[in-house]
């Protein structure tokens, strides 16, 4: 009888591990000719996409909109963009290599410090400005940090619901089984994408509508591989290390709805902060995704004219 179930066990795994063997990220989405974006090769001649949105008059600064691993659609994320940018600032977006316009395998780069080399290189090449303000939304205020160490020039940061503490959150925990298939995975196949970074939005306590319309968005990744998940989770783990080396003004937002980030961890990053100019704003009721950005944007706005500009 236990051989039996031992066996039922070991078919029903090996079913789940062959199940996820065929999965695919969406192929490299291709711009339209009338495109305003670039595509700007990197050292190793991958493409990356760049986006700006201008002012109408002569900027003041830059606020560059950094992205994670699963990428970023600049064009539904226009609102956000406009809260940032204002009518005095350029706003620049990249899309990180293997997401949206841009070359690479999707669902895993290797090695991971290529994420942050062509981030350093197209911010310190950037020169339209002198002012330069780097902005991250969870998971990317990682990849903010460990820029923020290396870069040339900066002059502000801005962070909204940093992923220093994860919440236990149902649809974004993996099961039992899926424990046992990632530890297969880990050990024989780590650079094959099957981790759905998304989780299952119907089941995520306070999901936005966001959850559900970013899992079928062309433009971004769902599927990672063990080993980008891995070192993505390693350089989360850095973020109050990093904040200790960064002394450059802060802004840091935090919606009090979160569902999967602990503001706990907003209050060691502000702990370690190298730097005593820094800003705390906690907007009631606002979830994870981009509705709290746009709550904060009168003091997104003021932070910049009176921290930055002035």
């Amino acid at each position: 009888m236990r051989n039996g179930v031992y066996r039922f066990m070991f078919s029903l795994l090996m079913a789940s591990v062959l199940s996820c063997a065929g999965m695919n990220n969406p192929t490299r989405a291709v711009p339209a000719a009338d495109d305003p974006g670039q595509l700007l090769p990197m050292a190793d001649g991958t493409e990356i996409y760049k986006y700006v949105r201008s002012p109408a008059g002569e900027p003041d600064a830059t606020v560059y909109v950094i992205a994670g691993i699963t990428g970023i659609n600049h064009i539904a994320e226009n609102d956000v963009l406009e809260a940032l940018g204002g009518e005095h600032h350029r706003v620049v977006v990249f899309h990180p290599r293997g997401t949206g316009y841009s070359g690479g395998k999707r669902g895993d780069v290797d090695p991971f410090e290529l994420f942050i080399s062509d981030l350093i290189e197209l911010v310190d090449k950037d020169s339209e400005t002198n002012r330069k303000i780097l902005f991250g939304h969870s998971m990317s205020a990682a990849w903010v940090l460990r820029a923020a160490t290396s870069l040339q020039k900066i002059d502000g940061i801005i962070l909204v619901n940093p992923p220093v503490v994860s919440k236990a959150s149902e649809g974004m925990s993996p099961s039992f089984l899926e424990y046992i298939k990632y530890g297969f995975y880990y050990v024989f196949a780590q650079h094959t994408p099957i981790v759905n970074m998304g989780g299952d939005p119907q089941k995520i306590e306070n999901a936005d509508e966001e959850a559900e319309l970013r899992q079928n968005d062309p433009f971004l990744v769902p599927f990672f591989s063990l080993s980008l998940m891995s070192d993505a989770r390693d350089l989360m783990d850095e973020m109050p290390a990093n904040a200790k080396k960064i002394k450059i003004p802060l802004l840091l937002i935090y919606g009090t709805s979160d569902g999967l980030i602990e503001e706990s961890g907003c209050e060691l990053l502000l702990e370690n902060w190298a730097s005593s100019d820094k800003t705390y704003v906690r907007v009631p009721q606002g979830p994870h995704g981009k509705q709290t950005v746009l709550l904060a944007t009168p003091s997104i706005q003021k932070w910049l004219a009176e921290k930055i500009v002035d």
